[in-house]
């Protein structure tokens, strides 16, 4: 038996069929979301991952290289169709983690254009950029778009954890 993919998460890029397994392997945070994409935005575990960024963002950076690594091989070998899990895995995982950046869960991942739009931190043109990659899953272009959103994204998050750590100083004279 399978579960019903909320109706905001049930967008065809990640659940082609509306359905989520009802069973899920016995695995740590966050490797669920190889298995369930936004499986922590749907189910509100504690401890939540967008109210401590500090190890989840990390986590999932981590998990983002993995795949980078696969679909590097995918397209060494120019297999295209092997890339789109991969690449669709590693999306699931920036939109969480752009949302778990901005201290909140993904909410509407149907309607994602507006959900990321409304996100105080973000990099520029995330959703122009992010399109690119829903248009071509697939495609190596895509690939680079989404390696790029995600290099910037982790900055945005160091700086974030740093602040709120306290440990950034603002400087009163102007760097130029």
């Amino acid at each position: 038996m399978n579960v019903r993919v909320p109706t905001k998460f049930a967008h065809p890029l990640f659940f082609p069929d509306g359905q989520m397994r009802d069973t899920l392997p016995n695995e740590p945070f966050p490797r669920l979301l190889k298995h369930v994409p936004f499986y922590y935005d749907i189910v509100h575990i504690p401890p939540l991952p967008w109210e401590e960024i500090e190890r989840s963002l990390p986590a999932l950076v981590a998990l983002w290289r993995e795949e980078k690594e696969e679909l590097e091989l995918c397209f060494a070998r120019r297999d295209r169709r092997a890339a789109r899990s991969p690449i669709v895995r590693g999306l699931s995982y920036l939109l969480s983690a752009l949302c778990w950046l901005n201290g909140q869960p993904a909410t509407n991942v149907v309607r994602w254009e507006e959900m990321v739009a409304a996100l105080p931190y973000k990099p520029a043109n995330a959703v122009e950029r992010l399109q690119f990659i829903f248009d071509r899953p697939d495609l190596y272009p895509a690939f680079v778009q989404l390696h790029e959103l995600f290099v910037e994204t982790e900055k945005l998050a160091g700086k974030q954890i740093a602040m709120k750590r306290g440990c950034l100083k603002r400087s009163s004279k102007p760097t130029f």
